[in-house]
């Protein structure tokens, strides 16, 4: 655990002065470089530049934002005391972004014929069929298990505040948000429960993937709670944080529709190709939470190196 700590600080000092701005940066140059692939895709007509962008490009991203949460997060749960209930939430949310990252390395890397893929230099037979049920697990792992392991950290989290005094209720544009995507959720079931009765069979890792549906809608009652009952203290950091986190989980529930409006024939192309480029907001937005929660922390590390007195300190961080 020493060393960890060490590696973590190592590379919280290396890290640049605005988090957030560098977080916010690199997704927006990733979205402008799938933009350009895809006009020149469709210029060219060479679909080896969009096919080579996802395989390459596209999956150093999302597996270098996945590192980045990982780093953020474990850093924001080290802040916190032994024992602290929000320290113990935020380790509730280590063990989400760890499955983030582990199914991006698996799904994006070890799923796909690349040379990226270390499989390919063991000169094993990478079938098609072999290449999905590893690209299927790694989207259960950072798919239901990370939205579960997610889903119990901000549980926790809200426990705190509702005791703290500062739960706030939905309002009812947060209803309407969460409505659509239980109707969402009700439709792909029913469309599942007719496959199944036409004889249809699923792999196990699709049968886990239903219920990512029902996680994203506590997911997002939970953050929208979360964001609600900090709102009352200011637009700060912290309120970022969990913003950024909501951001996330609908830009999640958003891709999912737009993958299944795009199978169904709802969203023909070309307006289907905007749902490729969802996911890297959403792994952006993901960084971005834990990122707003570190440089909350250096703010205030920052202000007491300037001698601040021990009470505005602490509430300091409460506006934060």
């Amino acid at each position: 655990m020493r060393v960890m700590n060490k590696i973590f600080s190592s590379l919280f000092r290396l890290m640049p002065a605005s988090i957030p701005h560098f977080v916010l940066l690199a997704t927006l140059i990733q979205m402008a470089l799938g933009i350009g692939a895809l006009i020149s895709w469709r210029v060219t007509g060479v679909i080896a530049i969009i096919v080579n962008f996802f395989h390459y490009e596209a999956a150093m991203f999302f597996v270098l934002a996945g590192a980045t949460e990982v780093c953020l997060c474990y850093f924001c749960w080290r802040q916190f005391s032994k024992g602290d209930c929000l320290g113990i939430a935020w380790r509730w949310i280590v063990g989400a972004s760890v499955a983030h990252f582990t199914g991006a390395v698996i799904s994006q890397i070890l799923g796909i014929d690349s040379y990226l893929n270390p499989l390919v230099y063991a000169h094993l037979a990478l079938r098609p069929a072999l290449l999905e049920s590893i690209r299927q697990t790694g989207m259960v792992v950072g798919g239901p298990l990370q939205m579960a392991l997610l889903a119990r950290g901000l549980w926790l989290l809200l426990r705190v505040y509702r005791q703290s005094g500062l739960f706030s209720r939905l309002t009812g544009s947060d209803g309407f948000m969460i409505t659509v995507l239980s109707a969402y959720t009700v439709r792909e079931a029913w469309q599942v429960a007719i496959l199944l009765k036409a004889g249809k069979t699923f792999t196990v890792p699709e049968a886990i993937l239903w219920t990512s549906n029902g996680l994203l809608i506590m997911l997002l009652i939970e953050v929208i709670c979360i964001r609600r009952s900090l709102l009352s203290m200011g637009w700060g950091l912290i309120a970022r944080c969990w913003a950024a986190f909501a951001a996330a989980i609908a830009l999640t529930a958003l891709g999912d529709i737009g993958i299944w409006a795009t199978w169904t024939g709802f969203l023909p192309w070309p307006w289907s190709s905007a749902v490729w480029y969802v996911w890297f907001l959403v792994s952006g937005a993901f960084a971005l939470g834990p990122a707003y929660q570190v440089q909350a922390f250096r703010s205030i590390v920052g202000r007491k190196h300037r001698e601040y007195a021990p009470e505005q300190g602490e509430a300091e961080v409460q506006a934060a």
